[in-house]
């Protein structure tokens, strides 16, 4: 499926939910039907692997450094301390948002492109789109999903899921939901109906 201009300006989607929502399936799903995708976590593997004076900015501030015993310590950090969190995002997010543009400038010639970012709404970003995609599920699912995917324990589980702005809560500030309760084919046959409803706008 190819998916042809819907404005004279390029249209950019924000693609969000919450951890074992199912975003990372739906955003596989819109690259198949060649949606170009700006994937943030992607960028923020990037800065791990090559930017040591972000490494660096995060050593400082969190006092051990980032081997792999301090990467899982900063992880349990950041999911059980809102005030780390935001220190560690204060560090790295200005470094992802440059990443964005930077990749927005070199897609310019494209239609639309999406930006696949798992806190858009948290951080604001979903200002910077046009329209802001949400992936929704139930909490029970999600907490079903993530016990099963990160093999966790409900407590854990549940501290990551509570990390973040409720999937509930994202729901006020979509402009589209995708329901994804069910399988990935009812999940796919919806993105297709929402890329087939832009074309129709044109």
């Amino acid at each position: 499926m190819s998916v042809q201009p819907v404005k004279d300006k390029q249209l950019i989607i924000g693609l969000t939910g919450g951890i074992a929502s199912g975003k990372t399936t739906a955003s596989r799903i819109f690259k198949a039907c060649h949606i170009p995708i700006i994937d943030s976590d992607h960028i923020v593997k990037e800065l791990w692997a090559h930017d040591k004076s972000m490494r660096q900015e995060i050593e400082d501030a969190f006092g051990y450094t980032m081997d792999e015993s301090g990467i899982k310590r900063l992880t349990q950090d950041i999911f059980s301390n809102d005030d780390k969190r935001k220190v560690l995002n204060r560090i790295i997010h200005p470094r992802v948002f440059k990443r964005i543009e930077d990749l927005k400038e070199e897609l310019y010639h494209e239609p639309i492109i999406m930006i696949d970012m798992p806190l858009l709404i948290e951080v604001g970003y979903q200002k910077e789109v046009d329209i802001t995609v949400l992936v929704y599920v139930d909490q029970q699912t999600q907490l079903k999903r993530l016990i099963a995917r990160d093999h966790l324990s409900e407590n854990d589980a549940y501290m990551r899921i509570n990390s973040q702005m409720s999937l509930e809560e994202k729901k006020a500030h979509a402009d589209v939901i995708l329901d994804n309760r069910s399988d990935t084919h009812q999940l796919e046959k919806q993105i297709i109906s929402f890329l087939n409803s832009l074309k129709h706008e044109e």
